[in-house]
């Protein structure tokens, strides 16, 4: 997950959907009316979607924005790639995970978004009274995070071979928290209410992407998943073929129309997309 620039090559879905979110429910931010907005943008990443489709929507007159990442390295290449050409946006190492988040941030921001991160945080109850913490006293937030979504089911078949077992002990630390809740948008709802949010919304959408081609899918994985970097460049290309071949196996794909020869990989998911006031 720290190899920035192949990440921002292959992260097709996790633009779709923010793009989509932002569409959607971006008009539920309550912007200053004397301007001065400040903005986190939680998970940032490679920070295309922060610039591409977070800070176009903002007023010209806002204050500041921040893109955080848990990874040094992606919060690097953002800078590198982005702070230059944007002198009110700046990119911060952070875990959202944490047990408590840095004083200077602490009540600090008006708007807080996040978009495919707080489903690698195990503790959804820390990371949104993170998130609670550092909006200001009438801050909003807007979330989209897996709910579930069938590559963790594949990685959880995977681990339990006896070649890849070694390197996938930590699995538990990698599956979405609510990958097997039954109700996903009523357990986030409890946690909201629970953090103290004074309004909010939640919607579980049922959604599908389509990856088209094998290689497209191998991007894709090896750009997000967890556990190719504890592997040779040899094991790298066995694992991935056998990702596909499980793919292959639970269902998940079928024929290109434009290849025959090739497949296409159908990848239904679940997403929850929140919006809270404080």
């Amino acid at each position: 997950m720290n190899q920035a620039v192949l990440y921002k090559r292959a992260n097709q879905v996790q633009r779709h959907d923010a793009r989509m979110v932002l569409r959607e429910y971006g008009n539920l931010f309550q912007w200053r009316l004397d301007g001065g907005d400040r903005i986190m943008d939680i998970g940032c990443g490679s920070g295309d979607v922060t610039i591409d489709y977070l800070e176009p929507l903002l007023p010209s007159n806002y204050e500041k924005l921040v893109g955080s990442d848990v990874s040094l390295k992606m919060v690097s290449y953002a800078s590198d790639t982005y702070g230059k050409t944007h002198s009110k946006v700046e990119f911060d190492q952070l875990d959202i995970g944490d047990d408590c988040m840095p004083k200077r941030y602490l009540e600090h921001f008006n708007h807080i978004t996040s978009f495919y991160c707080l489903h690698w945080v195990q503790d959804q109850r820390k990371a949104l009274r993170n998130i609670y913490d550092m909006l200001d006293r009438e801050g909003d937030c807007l979330l989209a995070f897996l709910a579930s979504n069938p590559v963790f089911d594949v990685y959880k078949k995977l681990s339990l071979t006896e070649k890849w077992a070694p390197y996938m002990k930590d699995l538990d630390r990698f599956i979405a928290p609510l990958q097997y809740c039954e109700n996903p948008g009523e357990e986030y709802e409890k946690y909201m209410m629970e953090t103290g949010f004074k309004s909010y919304s939640v919607e579980v959408r049922q959604q599908i992407f389509i990856y088209e081609g094998t290689d497209n899918l191998k991007a894709n994985v090896k750009a997000v998943n967890p556990f190719v970097e504890r592997l040779s460049n040899k094991q790298q290309a066995e694992f991935l073929n056998d990702y596909i071949q499980t793919v292959v196996d639970m269902d998940l794909s079928e024929s290109c129309p434009e290849d025959p020869e090739d497949l296409r990989f159908i990848t239904p998911y679940k997403l929850v997309i929140v919006y809270g006031k404080k």
